[in-house]
This record gives structure tokens, sequence and C-alpha cells, in this order.
């Protein structure tokens, strides 16, 4: 069936309705020394699933409170074993690490399933059905050949990661599928490394002039003050294109990964920028910093609501024609440690 009509993402939470959420959330979490991080975080992912709509129906949250706890202490568990070992065991530190990236693969399916089993729309569930051989590939072979490619396996990197996740989700019955290619991720990477030179460049012919002025006869002091200005504006140029960059690779990849998706007749379309990402990344971080922290709670909903106003879904008629499948248990583990871990699995 050919897609019809489009129907845009909404996102209707306001700022001043999550502060409450949030502050409580916090004072709670530290009443309890931690134990209500886990009702925290449903609370908070309830709250941001309710308030984003697609044709006037809400998306939901369906995880429990005690499924978050008991994945989050394994988690804890294994966090404070490895720097117990740090500490008393460095050589059993480096087992633990290795024995990480050997479950890696494990981690990172029963994240990504958890969580699209515990989201649901028109009360059908989500699903993710992505192999543990193919996950090995991408998040722990893949990555190893950075070293030795210098980089270059990045944009292909991204790709099968972006393609695993999407051609692995199912809705009801209703398996996605990526259509996208390789070659715009080329793309996004070059360009990112060709914005990343430039300051780098800036540096380089700062030391370059030094160099000169040193083979002049100049003494080392002299010639270092009468460079200075030029390696450290370079400096100073490359940490704020930080940012840029990330927010560029970012948007760009949101896109890539929308527009290449389709999900039976429903196909997406995404327009995120990078320029409005770096914009609301910075003021939001100027506006924490003023209000000491407190400025959190909007700058999450302004974000959640770009990313909605960015997203329209292209479909039939009717969105509700799809049939749901039988529903699977799934626990928390892998999503919690992926967290716990810093573990930068998926998108956003």
């Amino acid at each position: 069936m050919t897609p019809t009509k489009h129907y845009p993402m909404q996102f209707t939470g306001r700022g001043g309705e999550y502060f409450v959420i949030w502050i409580v959330n916090i004072a709670l979490t530290l009443v309890t020394l931690g134990i209500y991080s886990a009702w925290a975080k449903v609370r908070t992912l309830r709250w941001f699933y309710g308030h984003t709509l697609l044709d006037n129906q809400a998306f939901s949250y369906l995880a429990s409170p005690i499924q978050i706890l008991k994945g989050r202490l394994i988690a804890l568990a294994a966090l404070v074993t490895y720097y117990a070992a740090t500490y008393f065991a460095p050589m059993l530190a480096g087992l633990f690490l290795l024995a990480l990236l050997i479950v890696m693969p494990w981690i990172v399916v029963m994240s990504l399933r958890f969580r699209a089993r515990m989201s649901a729309y028109r009360g059908l569930r989500f699903d993710f059905t992505g192999r543990l051989g193919e996950a090995a590939v991408i998040y722990v072979l893949l990555p190893l050949l950075m070293l030795p490619t210098l980089g270059l396996i990045l944009p292909y990197m991204a790709y099968r990661q972006v393609r695993f996740i999407a051609s692995n989700t199912v809705y009801g019955q209703t398996a996605a599928r990526y259509q996208g290619t390789l070659k715009p991720f080329w793309g996004v990477y070059l360009l990112a490394f060709v914005l990343m030179l430039l300051p780098l460049a800036v540096v380089a012919y700062g030391f370059f002039q030094l160099f000169q002025l040193k083979t002049a006869g100049i003494p080392a002091e002299a010639a270092g003050a009468g460079v200075a200005g030029s390696i450290g504006l370079g400096m100073l140029f490359f940490y704020l294109m930080l940012p840029v960059v990330g927010a560029m690779i970012m948007a760009r990849t949101a896109n890539l990964f929308y527009n290449g998706t389709a999900l039976g007749p429903v196909g997406f379309q995404s327009s995120q920028r990078a320029r409005s990402l770096v914009w609301i990344y910075l003021s939001n971080l100027i506006l924490i910093a003023l209000t000491l922290g407190l400025f959190i709670p909007w700058a999450k909903v302004r974000l959640a609501r770009y990313r909605a106003d960015r997203l329209t879904v292209t479909g039939p008629d009717d969105l509700g024609l799809f049939i749901a499948g039988q529903h699977q248990t799934s626990t928390a583990t892998g999503s919690e440690m992926a967290d716990l871990f810093d573990l930068n699995i998926g998108l956003t």
C-alpha cells in the first residue's frame, strides 16, 4: 500500500510540568539512597512517551520499576566488582574487561530488545530481533579495527549500526526494513573530518611559524610568545568545533536512519539540522549553568520537542491497521548495564 497521508509527530510536554516530576525524583532518590531511581526512570519515560503523539495517539512505556531495579542492581554489582578489582587485583580487572568485551553483544541485543518491548503505540508493542553474531561483528569486531584503519572504518561502522537497529525492529507483526546505502555515511564522516582539520591546520601553522622563528635565530622564549596566539586560537577553535561536528553527525545520522527505514506501508521523513541542534545544546548549556542546573527539565523538553517537530510519518489513512504479535517478556539487565557502563547504543 502506497503511503498517502502525512502525520507530523508532536511533543506536547511542558518544561514546568516536567520540572515538578524531575525535582521530586531527585528528592526521593536522595532520601532512598538511590533505590527510587528505578521508579524515577520509569516515571520520566512514561511522561515523555505519553506526551509524544502520532495521529493524536500517545506512545506508552510499559516497563515496571521492579524490572528496572533488578537490572540496575545486577549492573551495579558488576560495576562495583570491576572497581574493586582495579584496586585489589589489577590483573583480575583486566580479565573483567575482557569478559565485558565478550558479553558486549548480549548487552547490546538485550538492551535494544528490552527498550523495544517496553514501548508501545495503540496497544501494540515493538520488538527487536537482532542476533548476537551480527551484534558481535558491529559492536566488537568493527571497533577493534578503528586503530588499524586509522578511523576509516567509522562510516561503515555507523552504517552497520543504523541498519542493524532499523532492520531488526518490529511493530506488532510488521518487520521494518532499512533501504539506505553506505555512501551517505561516507559524506557525513568526510565532512566531519574536514571540519576537524580546520582548527588543527591553524595549530599546525602556529608550530610551523615557531619552527621558522627558531631557524631564524630568534630565542625560544620570544618565538614561543610570538606564535602563542595562533596556537591558542587553533586550540580554542578545535574545542568549539567538537560540539558542532557532534551535532552534525547526530542530526545527519538520525535523518539517514529514519529516511531509509520503512515499516510495512509506513515511511518516515526526518529533517534535523546540525545548526539547530548546536543552538539548542549551547543555549541549554548556558541556561543550565546560569540557573545552577534548574533549567535541565526545560532543556530536555526543548530537545524532545525539536526532534518530534522534525519527524513526519507517511502512511495510509488509518495507522491502526497493524496486527499485534504475541507479547513477549524481557529483562532489563542488558539495558541497565548499557546505561551504567555508559554504552552509546541507539541514535539519541
